[in-house]
Order: structure tokens, then sequence, then C-alpha cells
């Protein structure tokens, strides 16, 4: 029964001195203050990331959305060895012994090994992502997993564990980097805008042609996701009502859609100008029945 007096007496007998609420305090602060030296850090070596990459993209032709994809790899490394030291610190300052973590920690991994394998696979792959280069920051990307697309738009971030895409319609997708299959990056060459265009079939098909060529001199200038003019190829086919124009041109990575949209538009603003009639639809009236009546 002694015993047990002296085991509860040793542990609440500290809680009745002011010196320990005090050291408690001061301790407190102290946490407060790290994490707040650590917010400040980190928002710092950011600035100071993103300013080392601007001036490395001035003074030499490197790729732009690389230098974002580093940013931000670089950024997740400096969050997270940042916070491990304010941990350890704060750890410490408990009387914690990071030592001791840090030697057991063989043991404890593999203890929980079999459990960790998802975000080990993670990170190997965000690696073989980043440094393979399979997609960058601003890349427009289509990504399968088993046959099935999971996901379709804009690259917003690439980190260690997970990328985060923007969807066409606007949702912030998160995926996990080891879930990632097949992936198909429609930013890494330059795409091809390719548009059929109808005319009437007594249209002056070399006037046409002539004219479409003058609108397409000025098109490139007028719009920079043009890489070269756009041309005619010919004609692709001949009916009894149309002849349809084969009209192609090589515009920046992803931008083929873009392209054929804006095509169809000043064609058809010139096609209005200049007079040039569509197609228009044969109608053939019936007389069988009034034959029978």
């Amino acid at each position: 029964m002694n015993q047990v007096k002296n085991v509860l007496s040793s542990l609440f007998e500290p809680l009745t001195k002011p010196e320990t609420y005090e050291n408690l305090g001061i301790k407190l602060i102290l946490i407060l203050i790290y994490i707040l030296v650590a917010l400040i850090v980190i928002a710092i070596l950011n600035k100071v990331i993103e300013q080392g990459f601007k001036l490395q993209n001035k003074s030499s032709k490197g790729n732009k959305k690389r230098s974002r994809t580093l940013v931000s790899l670089v950024q997740n490394v400096v969050k997270y060895i940042v916070w491990f030291i304010v941990v350890t610190t704060i750890l410490s300052k408990f009387g914690i012994s990071v030592e001791g973590i840090i030697a057991s920690a063989g043991v404890v991994g593999l203890a929980v090994g079999f459990g960790a394998q998802t975000i080990v696979k993670d990170i190997i792959t965000g690696f073989f992502i980043i440094f393979e280069n399979q997609f960058d920051v601003g890349d427009y990307v289509k990504i399968n997993s088993g046959g099935t697309t999971v996901a379709e738009g804009t690259v917003k971030s690439i980190g260690l564990r997970s990328t985060r895409i923007n969807t066409i319609t606007g949702e912030l997708t998160i995926l996990p980097n080891g879930s990632m299959g097949e992936i198909t990056n429609y930013s890494i060459t330059n795409g091809f805008a390719i548009v059929n265009i109808p005319v009437s079939v007594d249209e002056n098909l070399d006037k046409v042609e002539k004219r479409l060529n003058k609108l397409f001199t000025a098109m490139r200038s007028k719009y920079y996701l043009f890489i070269t003019d756009p041309v005619v190829d010919g004609i692709d086919s001949i009916d009894e009502t149309k002849v349809t124009f084969r009209i192609s041109a090589e515009t920046i990575p992803g931008e083929g859609a873009s392209g054929s949209r804006i095509l169809r538009k000043e064609i058809q603003r010139v096609f209005v100008q200049e007079g040039i009639k569509l197609p228009q639809p044969i109608y053939i009236k019936s007389t069988d029945a009034k034959d029978k009546a």
C-alpha cells in the first residue's frame, strides 16, 4: 500500500509546484516560436528558390515548364527538411532523445514497412516522373490506370508523393504517383489543326483557294498559337452539292483543337465578306401521291 502511495505521490507532486507550470509555459512559447520561425524560413526559401530559377531562365534558354516543375519539387523537399529540424528540436526540448528515435528507426521501419509500401511506391514513381521528364507543370495530360482514364487536364503541381491535375471542367484531381499507369502527354510535340471546309460546287475553286491563302498569310501574326501559316492541302472530296477543302496548320503543343476552332471562325467570316456560298441541300419533290389521286 505504501508503494502505491509513493508512486502516486511521485506522479502528482510535480503538479503542485509552480515551477512545473512555468517550465511548461516556457516550452509552449518556444514551440510557438519554432513553428513561426519555420513558417517564415519556408516562405523566404520558397521565394529564393523561385527567384533563382527565374534568373536561370533569363540567362539561358531553359524550359520554363521544366523550371516550374523543379521549383515545386525543391520547395517540397525544403519544406520537409525544415519541419523535420523543427520537430526534432521540439522533442529535444521535452527531454526526448532524438538519437534514440533515429537509432530505433530501423526496427520501426521493419514493423511498418509492409504498411508503407504504397507510400514508398508513390515517392519512387514521383522521382521517375520528374527525372525522366514524363510531364511538367503546365502540360496537358491524360492519365490511365488499368486501361481506364482516371484524370485528364492541366498539371498544376508535381510532388514526391502525388500530382495535382486541373480538369477542363474545373475540378482538381489529386493522384498518388504510384497509381498512374499509361500517361499521354499532349504538350511535348507540336499540335496540328486540321479542318474540312465545304463550299458550293458552283464556286470558282481557284478563287476560293486564292482568297483562303490571303487570309492564312495574315493569321499567323494575329494568333500566337500558329507555328506555321495554315495551308490548303487540296480538295478532300466532291459530291453533287459541295467541294470540300482540307486545311491544316501546325500549332504550339496542346493547341490543335483551339487552332481548328479559330480556322473555322476566320474562314466563315471571309466567306460572308466575299459572298462565297456554302453548299445547299437539294430538295426533291415527290409526285407519287398526286399521280395516284
